[in-house]
């Protein structure tokens, strides 16, 4: 789905990222770790379009990323960013409603079949009772569930979320992170997540992906990637196994 050939940037003289070459096959849950400033945000921004690279090329399904329209690359994919500042008062269905907007004309109304898939987006994240509801009015983990809402609406190939999560309480960072493994494996949905928490990556990722400095350490499935030397060499911190998929930290730094 998405293949990374010998991608740099830099922030003026700064080098944020250097010859990353990375493949992403479709169906994948990719987690992407690393300390901050890594360079992990600014990579996601790349891969989206959002920043153009310095050098190397971002092929999608194929094609250059830079040859994609807006409109056209928005029916391919969906961001969730960490946060976003809304300040209008739009109505919580209304801030899912936009997901349909890359298949509408400017001056076409929702159908039924719109209605029907905004509604099942808002179900699935426990959000349809927000509907009427002031997306200002909203807690910040109940706003990221709406933004998350509106991502599944827009029915992506590819879902990229930046610390999507960061705000949620415990128990939805799960039930969101179970629903998009299900994706994945029923829909073949490619899924890209910057996500802090190790043990997350580890236990719901197929996949991982370690930067550092500005560089990709290592890709590859999640439970051999994060494996406890990596992790102290990456962190900084030493770590043993807990079980198949889980990491306990030790106290020792």
């Amino acid at each position: 789905m998405i293949k990374i050939e010998n991608v740099s940037f830099n922030y003026a003289a700064k080098e944020v990222l250097r010859d990353i070459n990375l493949e992403i096959r479709q169906g994948s849950f990719s987690g992407i770790v690393g300390p901050n400033g890594s360079g992990k945000t600014t990579l996601l921004n790349i891969i989206t379009g959002q920043l153009p690279a310095a050098a190397g090329t971002i092929m999608l399904k194929g094609r250059d990323i830079g040859s994609y329209r807006i409109e056209e690359l928005a029916r391919h994919i969906a961001i969730v960013p960490q946060n976003m500042d809304i300040r209008f008062p739009y109505t919580c269905l209304e801030i899912v409603s936009m997901g349909r907007t890359p298949f509408k004309s400017r001056l076409s109304g929702l159908t039924d079949e719109d209605l029907t898939i905004i509604e099942n987006a808002m179900r699935l994240t426990d959000t349809l009772d927000f509907a009427g509801r002031l997306v200002t009015e909203l807690s910040g983990g109940e706003r990221q569930r709406v933004l998350f809402a509106k991502a599944l609406a827009q029915k992506p190939e590819i879902l990229f979320l930046d610390e999507s999560f960061s705000n949620m309480d415990i128990y939805y960072s799960i039930k969101c992170l179970n629903l998009l493994r299900e994706l994945c494996a029923s829909q073949g949905l490619t899924v890209v997540a910057i996500i802090h928490d190790l043990n997350l990556v580890s236990a719901f990722c197929s996949d991982a992906a370690v930067l550092k400095a500005g560089r990709l350490v290592q890709y590859g499935k999640a439970p051999a990637v994060l494996a406890p030397e990596l992790i102290r060499e990456i962190f900084n911190i030493r770590v043993v196994r807990a079980g198949e998929t889980g990491l306990a930290v030790l106290a020792d730094i």
